[in-house]
């Protein structure tokens, strides 16, 4: 085969680079011997370091919870490092939450956690595995019972494979046990913290009033745009008077960064493209008459396409192999062929064909003892019992079973390779027919299998398939990077990266305000490295070339451009957007004389620039879309709301320009005022608000600092 040919070719080669890794590997962990010990942290929280090592506990811990959720054994990048995020949350709220409450002595008690499980309502509840097969609902007795079992499981009695569905269960029930006490503790605080809002009948009133009234308006709008930025005199003072009024919209809650980066997808070349398909020829030619294990055969090849030893539906094939079944004949090999869904080249083999069901209902019972004898013993009493007529749910809730009835569609599991005992189980349960019953025995369980119902035979294909994405080779990666090193050794300053990479064919992209919990830079996959950097650097610095992506298929150099300190930012970061207030500002002191004595609409339309529309169903609370200037204005609805019928409100600094509006009509909601539930209203909302508000008030007083970038 092509691929071992090389390895054989290049086996003294091998040989030593294995010979320096291990070198490496020890003096690696001699070295690990010898530093210095030290607790590292990746965060101080209300003045506590937390320690990398519990938060990697953690995320572990979550990882765990994580894959037994989604029934995966691996999770992908993204939902790794939004993992780390959560448990650095929790890690958050943990702290600032336990030391308010700590302080005011409010707990959760284990009567409380044992009351909330009982009741069996708790959303989190609906997430546990542990719920009645009639009615769905959470169902305590069944959790007592597995923990009842869990306690008393004799581990050397049963397979590694039955304990470890144990512990994960066992796992699962303890995160969500704890966030039900979390979840207590937080809505007792709240309560409390709610408890304190309190109305009156003027804020009731006023409350109803502001919603509910509404009004149809003539607006006169002088848009900005009509006076040129050169035309205001805008000074550095009035920057920083605007500075001052609005400061505290400008404090940062953590350190950020001002980058630049280049990132190049490295992409395969003509080269590359021909070599491959002169491999998946040669593929496609051993497929014809290969005798190996075709399991073993299609590894060899490195399709990204599995053999499993389970047919599939034509829907549970790549596309463009299902789009060519119908001109393939069994036993002989399609291709090979390019295909531009997935930028790969293709060949495949139809080993055989079946006739199965699309979906089958069934219920299942797993037997396993202490050993082989006692299994199959076991097994062949449940299977007997089913046989006889026992109900199987009956009989499975004396093994702490359910033997609910299940449908499984091919949906469910076409597209994953299964080989051995899986294979075995797909297998017989897709050659069984609705009423029939089997003992399945298996490497270490076994089970007995009843089918309930079938739907829909389908015609399914035992397929090998051969399909390999078009990749960049090392020579085409190496010619990359090295045209890319070059530039950054000419250009090793955040100037000179910035003036000339356009120049040399690169897109310089940018990232203001850069935030080390973004997890990579730019969005790329495994560039922890790289933002490591980032928050190391001094402003001006241009980084090494880092190969980052998920198959180190891009190549990333970032230059530092500036940094941006915890606390409040300076004027001179801020100065962008404060001038477009300022400018605004300066603008409707220019423009207010235009109005002065125009009281009809006719003379506001006599003003040069404006622009009249008619608003309908103004009201207090909510703001009013402009056409005419692309703006939403908060404040009609206010500006109008005491106007009598006809009259006009004095002139207004709006977002899109100044404007004058007349109240043409009066309207009301028909709802009637209700003095209770006006002020319940008034308490949800604020309620709302509040939390939101405090829990940012607390993490500003906890002075979090995050350096999880450091052990990324």
């Amino acid at each position: 085969m092509a691929t071992l040919q090389k390895i054989r070719s290049k086996g003294v080669l091998l040989l030593a680079v294995i010979g320096l890794a291990l070198l490496a590997f020890i003096l690696g962990d001699a070295w690990k011997m010898f530093r210095p010990q030290g607790v590292v942290t990746v965060g101080e929280v209300n003045g506590t370091k937390v320690s990398a090592q519990d938060y990697q506990n953690d995320v572990e811990r979550l990882s765990n919870v994580y894959r037994f959720q989604m029934g995966s054994n691996s999770l992908t990048d993204d939902q790794y490092a939004s993992v780390k995020d959560e448990a650095w949350s929790a890690i958050l709220r943990k702290n600032m939450l336990g030391k308010e409450t700590s302080a005011i002595g409010l707990k959760v008690t284990d009567a409380e956690i044992q009351s909330i499980v009982e009741d069996g309502t708790n959303t989190l509840l609906r997430q546990t595995p542990f719920q009645n097969s009639q009615t769905g609902a959470f169902d305590a007795d069944l959790l007592k019972d597995f923990l009842a079992q869990y306690n008393e499981i004799d581990r050397t009695a049963y397979p590694a494979e039955i304990v470890n569905y144990f512990d994960d269960r066992y796992n699962y029930w303890c995160f969500i046990e704890d966030n039900l006490r979390e979840t207590r503790l937080m809505t007792k605080y709240m309560s409390l913290v709610q408890a304190s809002i309190v109305t009156n009948p003027i804020s009731r009133k006023d409350s109803y009033e502001t919603r509910v009234k509404r009004s149809d308006v003539i607006l006169a709008t002088l848009p900005y745009t009509t006076i040129a930025d050169s035309l205001t005199n805008l000074s550095s003072a009035d920057i920083k008077k605007l500075y001052d009024e609005k400061k505290e919209m400008f404090y940062q809650m953590s350190e950020g960064r001002d980058i630049s980066y280049i990132d190049v997808e490295i992409l395969p070349s003509e080269a590359d493209r021909a070599e491959l398909l002169k491999e998946v020829t040669e593929y496609a030619e051993q497929l014809a008459d290969t005798e190996e294990e075709m399991s073993s055969f299609i590894r060899l090849t490195e399709s990204v396409i599995p053999f499993s030893e389970v047919p599939s539906s034509a829907n549970g094939l790549p596309e463009d192999i299902a789009a060519r079944l119908d001109s393939a004949t069994v036993g002989e090999v399609y291709g090979p062929y390019y295909s531009s869904d997935d930028d790969s080249y293709n060949a495949f083999k139809i080993l055989s064909t079946v006739n199965a069901f699309d979906s089958i209902q069934f219920s299942l019972i797993q037997a396993a003892a202490a050993d082989a004898a006692a299994t199959a013993k076991l097994a062949d009493s449940i299977y007997n019992a089913v046989v006889a007529g026992a109900d199987m749910q009956e009989l499975a809730a004396k093994y702490s079973q359910s033997a609910a009835p299940q449908w499984l569609a091919s949906a469910d599991y076409e597209g994953a390779a299964f080989n051995g005992d899986n294979a075995a189980y797909l297998n017989k349960l897709n050659s069984m027919k609705k009423g029939e019953i089997c003992n399945l025995k298996l490497d270490q369980v076994s089970l007995i299998i009843k089918v309930l119902d079938t739907r829909n035979p389908v015609k399914k294909y035992n397929t090998a398939i051969v399909k390999r994405i078009a990749t960049f080779s090392n020579e085409t990666s190496n010619d990359e990077y090295n045209r890319l090193s070059a530039f950054v050794a000419g250009n090793n300053s955040a100037e000179q990266f910035a003036a000339n990479a356009e120049d040399n064919g690169y897109r310089l992209l940018s990232n203001a305000n850069f935030q080390s919990f973004d997890n990579n830079v730019g969005g790329v996959q495994k560039s922890h490295d790289a933002l490591r950097w980032v928050f190391e650097a001094k402003p001006g610095d241009v980084s090494r070339v880092y190969e980052v992506g998920e198959d180190n298929n891009h190549l990333l150099v970032v230059a530092l451009n500036g940094i941006h300190k915890k606390g409040y930012r300076p004027v001179a970061d801020v100065q962008e957007d404060l001038q477009l207030e300022a400018l605004k500002d300066k603008k409707a002191e220019m423009m207010f004389p235009k109005f002065a004595g125009a009281s009809s609409v006719d003379a506001l339309r006599a003003i040069d620039g404006v622009r009249i529309d008619t608003v309908k169903f103004v009201n207090f609370i909510t703001p009013a879309y402009i056409q005419a200037t692309y703006s939403s204005e908060p404040l009609i609805g206010a500006a109008v709301s005491g106007l009598e019928r006809g009259a006009f409100c004095a002139p207004v600094r709006g977002e899109g320009g100044v404007w004058v509006a007349q109240k043409i009509t009066d309207d009301t909601y028909s709802t009637e005022f209700d003095d209770l539930s006006e002020a319940s209203r008034i308490r949800s909302v604020n309620s709302r608000i509040f939390a939101g508000q405090l829990l940012q008030e607390l993490y500003m007083k906890a002075d979090v600092t995050d350096t999880r970038y450091q052990t990324f």
